[in-house]
This record gives C-alpha cells, sequence and structure tokens, in this order.
C-alpha cells in the first residue's frame, strides 16, 4: 500500500471513529445505520487492493464529512444545553450539602424545653399580677422566635385569623393577658406546649395549647398580647413547624431528580427536519445508485474510450 492509499484509509478510519461517537453520543437508530453502511464501505476497500481508493475519498468528501460537521454542530449545541442543566444539578447538590453539614436536630429539643420555659413565665406572671409586682423579664420566652422565627416559623396562613378579638385584658408591664386565658391556666397549673409558629414579615404569632385540654391560645409577639384562639384553628395549619429550609431541600432534590431524567430525551432527541435529513441520508446511502458510482467500473471504461479516440484523432 503506497503512501497516498494508506493517508485515504487512516483518513476514512478516522472518520469512522468520529461517527461512531456522534452514533454513540445520539443513540438514534438512523445515525448508528448510516455508521454501519458507512463502516461496510470502508472494509470493501481496505480488503479489495484493486479498487480505486480515491472513489472512498471522494464518497467521505461527498457524504461523511457533511454529516459529521452536521452533527457535530448538533452536539455541541447539546452539549451547552446539558452543561447548563449539569451546572443546576450541581448547584443543586452543593446547596443541599451546605444544609446538611450545619443542619442539626435542636429545633425539636428547643420546642420541648421552650413550652417549659413559657409555662414557668406564665406561673410567674399570674403571682406578679396578684402581688402586684413588676419584676419579670420577658426576655427569657422571647429568645425562640428569634432563634428559629425565620427557618421554622410557617409564613402561609391567614393573618386575621390570628388576630385578636374583643375581650378584657389585665395589663402588665408593656403586655396584655386575657382574663379567661389566665383563668384556664390556672386551673391547669399554667402547663402549657408550643405548637407551631407564624411569621409575617415582621409580625410573629406563636401557638399554645393548655394542657389536657383542646384550647389554645396566642402569643402575639409584636403587639404582646396573649389570648385565646377557638373558632378560626380549622382554617390554620396548625402542625408542627418543620424547617423551611428542609422544604426547600426537598423541591431541590426533586428538581434535580426531574432533571435527571430529561437529560437523557435532551440528549438524543434530534429535531425534526435533521431526522427527516437523515432518513433521506440514509436512503441515499442503501440505493443502488450509489453503489454503483463508487464501484462502477463504467466510468473506468469511459476515460479508457475517451483517450483510444484520442490517440486515433491524433
Amino acid at each position: 500500500m503506497n503512501e497516498e492509499v494508506a493517508n485515504i484509509m487512516s483518513q476514512s478510519t478516522r472518520r469512522l471513529t468520529r461517527l461512531k461517537l456522534l452514533s454513540n453520543f445520539f443513540e438514534n437508530v438512523d445515525i448508528i445505520a448510516i455508521y454501519i453502511k458507512t463502516n461496510i464501505i470502508h472494509h470493501l476497500f481496505e480488503n479489495n487492493k484493486t479498487l480505486d481508493y480515491n472513489k472512498l475519498e471522494l464518497f467521505h468528501l461527498q457524504y461523511t464529512d457533511s454529516l459529521i460537521e452536521l452533527l457535530t454542530k448538533i452536539k455541541k449545541k447539546k452539549e451547552n444545553d446539558l452543561l447548563a442543566v449539569i451546572n443546576e444539578i450541581n448547584i443543586n447538590k452543593r446547596y443541599i450539602s451546605n444544609f446538611e453539614e450545619k443542619k442539626t436536630d435542636s429545633f425539636e429539643m428547643d420546642r420541648k424545653i421552650y413550652s417549659g420555659v413559657f409555662s414557668e413565665h406564665l406561673r410567674n406572671l399570674y403571682h406578679e399580677l396578684i402581688e402586684e409586682k413588676n419584676t419579670l423579664n420577658w426576655s427569657k420566652v422571647l429568645y425562640f422566635h428569634k432563634k428559629y422565627g425565620t427557618e421554622f416559623y410557617r409564613t402561609k396562613a391567614d393573618e386575621d385569623k390570628l388576630k385578636p378579638q374583643s375581650a378584657p385584658f389585665y395589663q402588665y408591664q408593656d403586655y396584655c393577658i386575657e382574663k379567661k386565658l389566665l383563668g384556664k391556666l390556672n386551673i391547669q397549673n399554667f402547663k402549657v406546649r408550643f405548637v407551631c409558629g407564624y411569621k409575617f414579615e415582621r409580625h410573629e404569632y406563636e401557638l399554645f395549647r393548655i394542657f389536657q385540654s383542646d384550647e389554645y391560645f396566642i402569643f402575639n409577639v409584636d403587639e404582646k398580647k396573649l389570648y385565646l384562639i377557638d373558632d378560626e384553628l380549622t382554617a390554620l395549619d396548625i402542625s408542627e413547624n418543620v424547617s423551611n429550609q428542609s422544604s426547600i431541600i426537598s423541591q431541590l432534590t426533586e428538581k434535580n431528580d426531574e432533571l435527571t431524567e430529561t437529560m437523557e430525551m435532551r440528549r438524543k432527541t434530534i429535531p425534526e427536519d435533521v431526522q427527516s435529513v437523515l432518513k433521506d441520508y440514509l436512503r441515499n446511502l442503501e440505493s443502488i445508485d450509489i453503489m454503483s458510482k463508487i464501484f462502477d467500473v463504467n466510468e473506468e471504461t469511459n476515460i479508457l474510450r475517451a483517450m483510444l479516440n484520442l490517440n486515433l484523432n491524433n
């Protein structure tokens, strides 16, 4: 095999390699069929030393190179699109990972402790009112919403349902407590359980349940009021608070699952007009005409006849 033929075969092998990589990327049945047919043509020349190797080069120039260029452009565009998806998945994963590293279970434990702290605070408030003292430090119960309000308190609710109704109140320092509520708390020895918190911009509310009863009351942090709440409960979500970070994590995880599932579909999908061209390409490749052009001896016969005629004319 001379140097020119070796170069043609080497270039043909490179083209086949690129076409195979493209067929593997798209996993498209027509592209795979085109690769197989092109590979057969390559091996026909590789195994038959009498064929004109220039015909193989011409075939690649007319067909294979154009196809490779088209598919490569589509592949690059898809890779850019997929890269954007991969970047989004990775950013989501980093956010999830960062949250998991700093995530603690302290809220549930602190919620139970806070219930005890608030119960003790209410008991002291009752005695302070009776004894007409004024020594309570409200900061002992204000720490909880400052620590957990932003991350845990519920932000979706009808705030009007949390507002106080008209009722008699006791005044203590800057705070007010409904008289009826104080009486009910006294019956249950001021034992309460923190249920959940609500946060609307700078307004925060804490819902408590009175021990061994089905009665609830609100601690309105901003208005500094404590009052019973009853009828409005049916319109409120009173389930335990969960971290809004956890909610975001759940949403991001679901989003990543969706993105991962669609990536394969995005990678394999080929525009309809290109798919139509591929089918035409394959039909042409499988037709008798193109094969006869590559392997037909009529062209050589015509060239020889023209040369003979030229000699005769001379």
